[in-house]
Parts: C-alpha cells; sequence; structure tokens
C-alpha cells in the first residue's frame, strides 16, 4: 500500500511537471498529450517521451525564432529605380577611394584673394556683368518717358538714368531691409524720419528707390514676348542664370549636401506663383535649392515654373532635382532629401 502511495505521488509529480512546462511554453500546445489514470507501468517511459518531445520543441522554436530575427534583421527592399535598402546596419569599414572627399569645404583661393569688405563679397555673386545688365535695361524706361512727355505736355515726367553704382546701393538697401525683416512695413516706413532707419534716408531719397523699385528692368522688354512662349522665367533668366553660374565658381562644397524647396512669398499677378497651403506665405515663387549642409551655402537652385508653354505636361520636380545635384554625382557626395524628391535616387 505505501509502495502505491509513492508511485502515485511521482506520478502526480511528473504530471504537474509536464503541465508547467506547457503553460510556460504555449508553442508545445502544437502537440496532441492527453493525459489519462496512469494505470500501466510503462508510465514513466511515456512521460519521458513527452519530455524529450518538450525540448525537440523548446529547441526548434529557439532555433526559428532566432533564424525570425536575423530574416528580420537583413530584411531587404527594392525601390522602383532598383536601388536595393537594407534594415542591417553595414559594418564600420574605411571610406572607398571613389567615394572619398578630398577637397576642403571653403571658398576659392582665386576669388577669397579680393575680398577685402563685405561689398566685395557681395560682387562675388552679383557681379559687374549682372549690373550692367540691369542698368541696360532700366535705363530704357528714358523712351517710354519721352513719349509719354509727347503725349501729354501738361504733365510731364523726367527720368534720371541710373548708373552701376547706384544699382548695387539699391541692392545693398534690400538687402538691409530684409536683415530687419521689413516685409511687413511700407516703404514710407523705412523712410520716417521717427521710426525709420537713418541708412535708407542717406543712401537715397524715397521717391527714388520708389521709382527704381518700379521699373527696375533685368531683360530687354521688346524681345520678351517671344521669350516668354517657351519659357515662364524669360523676364529674369539671363539674370538667374549668371547668379546660379557665380554661386559655383565661388565655394567649393563639403562632402554633406541637402536637396529642399523654398517658397519666396509674393501676391503679385505671376504665371510662376503657387499655392502652397504649408508655407507661412500660402503663395509665391517655388524655388528646388542644393545647398552645403555644412555651412548652408547654396550651391544651385531651380525654379519650379510648372507647366511651361507649347508642352502637354507639367514640369517633373524629379528632374529638377536631379538637375540641381547633377555637378556633383559621382564624386562622393552624401545627398540628404525628404520623401519628396525620392526619385532623385
Amino acid at each position: 500500500m505505501t509502495t502505491r502511495r509513492r508511485d502515485r505521488a511521482s506520478e502526480n509529480e511528473l504530471a504537474r511537471t509536464w503541465r508547467q512546462i506547457r503553460w510556460s511554453h504555449p508553442a508545445a500546445g502544437c502537440y496532441s498529450c492527453i493525459f489519462t489514470e496512469p494505470s500501466s507501468d510503462d508510465f514513466d517511459e511515456n512521460v519521458s517521451d513527452y519530455l524529450k518531445q518538450e525540448e525537440h520543441l523548446i529547441a526548434s522554436t529557439s532555433t526559428s525564432g532566432e533564424l525570425s530575427v536575423a530574416a528580420a534583421d537583413s530584411k531587404e527592399f527594392t525601390c522602383k529605380s532598383g536601388r536595393v535598402w537594407t534594415t542591417s546596419v553595414p559594418s564600420a569599414t574605411q571610406t572607398r577611394s571613389h567615394n572619398a572627399v578630398r577637397q576642403m569645404s571653403a571658398v576659392l583661393r582665386t576669388t577669397a584673394s579680393g575680398i577685402q569688405c563685405p561689398g566685395d563679397a557681395l560682387k562675388l555673386l552679383i557681379t559687374f556683368a549682372m549690373v550692367n545688365l540691369i542698368v541696360q535695361n532700366t535705363n530704357k524706361i528714358e523712351n517710354v518717358r519721352r513719349e509719354w512727355n509727347e503725349k501729354h505736355p501738361d504733365a510731364m515726367k523726367s527720368w534720371k538714368p541710373t548708373d552701376e553704382k547706384e544699382i548695387y546701393a539699391f541692392i545693398g538697401l534690400l538687402l538691409i531691409s530684409g536683415v530687419f525683416k521689413s516685409s511687413d512695413k511700407s516703404v514710407s516706413d523705412l523712410w520716417s524720419l521717427n521710426n525709420g532707419r537713418p541708412i535708407f534716408q542717406t543712401v537715397m531719397t524715397e521717391n527714388r528707390f520708389k521709382d527704381l523699385l518700379k521699373f527696375c528692368r533685368f531683360d530687354d522688354n521688346s524681345t520678351r514676348a517671344a521669350r516668354l512662349k517657351c519659357d515662364k522665367p524669360a523676364a529674369f533668366r539671363n539674370m538667374w542664370t549668371l547668379f546660379q553660374t557665380n554661386l559655383k565658381n565661388i565655394c567649393t562644397p563639403s562632402a554633406f549636401l541637402t536637396v529642399d524647396e523654398q517658397l519666396v512669398s509674393t501676391r503679385a499677378r505671376s504665371s510662376l506663383r503657387q499655392y502652397m497651403p504649408c508655407k507661412p506665405g500660402k503663395y509665391g515663387i517655388k524655388i528646388l535649392w542644393c545647398c552645403d549642409a555644412e555651412t548652408s551655402y547654396p550651391l544651385a537652385g531651380e525654379i519650379c515654373a510648372g507647366k511651361q508653354p507649347g508642352k502637354t505636361g507639367r514640369m517633373n520636380v524629379a528632374n529638377l532635382g536631379k538637375r540641381s545635384v547633377r555637378p556633383w554625382c559621382g564624386k562622393g557626395r552624401n545627398i540628404t532629401m525628404d520623401y519628396h524628391w525620392r526619385k532623385i535616387c
């Protein structure tokens, strides 16, 4: 009788152990194990078989789990362009020779040698050729004034021809107004004796500034209509091209570049104006910029003109992005962008 009770206690202990194993490892439920009242002598052998199966199951589950984690860690994605992205962190190795950037991010010596003051630096970006183009086209307003005076002798108007020095001063006042964040102020407020800034009154009169602001031209008005048929920004395309050339010739970019968009706010009537509700200004001219991430220097800019005249579809923004980074492709630069420009890759 005592032996029988001892065997029964041993059997209960083994059964309890088996249930604990099943509860702590739910995957063991895939085996169909039914306990019945132990009445045979080979109960120990059956339980031993079950435990062996359990150990095998736990080992296989652990191995498969490790494999699944490893598979998740090495998961790869292929984008539309064929480029393969992976979630695994690449091993730290030395940069390959064809990806190494050996040029330092700095202003070129040939251009930096002549800089003695901020005005000299400005003239590297806005060169004499650009200002001369503005002077020539702006002074053509004299012909318009002459025709006006001939038709209206009782209300004659005069125009004083401008020159390069005055145009540089005019551009300087525009930059200073931006530094002082005066976009919400009128021209009269800038020249006010009480609340204005003395530098505006010192450089030129308020009426002269308004005349230059009204009649400043960047191209030949007589040929503009023909150029507008194939290019929306034809009114300042020549100036923009010269400015982009100067940007690239002055500075050597670092190894890290960025691509993003800018909305130059304006409410003026223009075919270039776009509506972007996510921007503070809402309306303006959209420009795609490629900049140096370390110095914030603009390297190249492309105007988003939308649908160009004579073409069926809208302008592909991804092509503008590719064009802006083309001079530095294949030279080891790291280009950072958001999802809008993912097609550049």
